[in-house]
């Protein structure tokens, strides 16, 4: 091609503000970031709050967004370090050591931004945080009600891009140590204020919630619970609703040991795993989209794996599978989710689409994710907590 018309194709694209839109509308995130600095004119639409949403939604792919990659953390560890494992293409995720703090602790991941809480040199919590690792942008949560000592306090957020540019900040409270009784303030960008008690509820001590173990999806937090019952909160109405929780399966007496609790293109999902010497069950759960039980989706045997990745050794170290890290994402046939799982240092996944398991990421021959750290025996007796990461150029 002639070189001169290259050169005016690329001076009518440039003085077309519409036409560039378009084209770096259709660019990853990343590329955006680094295509800041071409000039003054690019700068200031990609740092445009409108164009940043527009992007945001142009990654949408019937009405969900689909993760960029997950981010592994060793359970009980304090460290703004983590494992990346890619699901669309390969991207390095920056640290969280942009946010100046002695221990950082990952709560929640929501559509493109976390939150996160910081911790001084005792491991005690000193602050809040939401952030977008892509921009590295981060503010500082402050709150009406601040903590009261030896009292439960959770903080979980609720965005989604597609549906608003705006999101929630949700923090469950308790009013007096051991007594059960919460209240809910709510935090809404939109206006920049706060609600207080906006909800006062009870729970039981046998309803065993986890408030700290927070889904947003369709517009509405949900709550894990080792219980027969527990809550999730309609975000817009904040009106808290009763949902059920899995029962164990008949003669199923082992105690539960580990679950993961996630939801992918708009379905809840919980993944049990039981006790015992040797177990290589998973056991999926799915939410009814009327919420009125959660249905057995499948008893995965975790081992069937090793049959089609001999080189992966589960089961070897007693009362430990040696898979974690479970989580929920969509698939290329987008019908049914994949469960991505970390085992024995590889990442693996079964596609429901078609019943098979797959390789999704393999650190190469003789490489494992994961580092042993002090306290630990065994590669496998390390818990990975996945959290899933969108590459999103949103503003804040």
């Amino acid at each position: 091609m002639n070189p001169k018309l290259m050169i005016s194709s690329a001076e009518k694209i440039g003085n077309n503000q519409d036409l560039l839109a378009q084209i770096l509308l259709r660019l990853p995130a990343k590329s955006l970031i680094k295509f800041k600095c071409v000039s003054k004119q690019w700068l200031s639409l990609i740092s445009n709050p409108q164009f940043c949403l527009s992007h945001t939604r142009h990654q949408g792919d019937e009405g969900f967004l689909h993760a960029t990659a997950l981010l592994l953390k060793v359970q009980y560890i304090v460290s703004p370090e983590f494992d990346v494992v890619p699901l669309k293409h390969f991207s390095q995720v920056p640290f969280f050591d942009y946010i100046s703090t002695s221990g950082l602790n990952i709560l929640q991941s929501c559509n493109g931004l976390f939150v996160c809480e910081a911790l001084d040199d005792d491991l005690n919590v000193s602050g809040y945080f939401i952030c977008n690792p892509t921009t590295k942008q981060f503010k500082k949560l402050s709150f009406l009600q601040n903590p009261i000592k030896d009292c439960e306090f959770y903080v979980s957020l609720a965005f989604d891009p597609l549906q608003s540019p705006h999101y929630k900040i949700i923090v469950v409270r308790e009013v007096l140590e051991n007594s059960f009784i919460f209240e809910l303030d709510i935090y809404a960008s939109e206006s920049d204020s706060w609600k207080i008690a906006t909800t006062i509820f009870e729970t039981k001590e046998e309803a065993c919630m986890a408030f700290e173990d927070a889904v947003f999806c369709n517009g509405k937090l949900h709550w894990n619970s080792y219980g027969n019952q527990s809550l999730y909160l309609v975000v817009e109405k904040e009106c808290l609703q009763m949902m059920p929780m899995p029962t164990k399966l008949r003669g199923n007496h082992r105690l539960e040991i580990y679950r993961y609790f996630g939801e992918s293109g708009g379905r809840l999902h919980l993944a049990v795993t039981y006790h015992a010497f040797i177990d290589l069950d998973l056991y999926v759960h799915q939410m009814a989209s009327d919420y009125s039980h959660w249905f057995l989706k499948h008893r995965l045997n975790v081992g069937d794996a090793m049959k089609v990745f001999p080189e992966l050794n589960l089961g070897c170290h007693p009362f430990t599978s040696g898979f974690s890290g479970v989580s929920f994402v969509g698939s290329e046939r987008k019908e049914e989710a994949k469960v991505v799982i970390w085992a024995d240092g590889k990442i693996i996944c079964y596609d429901f689409n078609d019943g098979a398991w797959k390789m999704m990421h393999d650190p190469g021959p003789g490489l494992k994710i994961g580092t042993p750290f002090e306290g630990f025996n065994h590669l496998h007796e390390q818990r990975f907590i996945p959290y899933k990461y969108f590459e999103s150029v949103y503003v804040f």
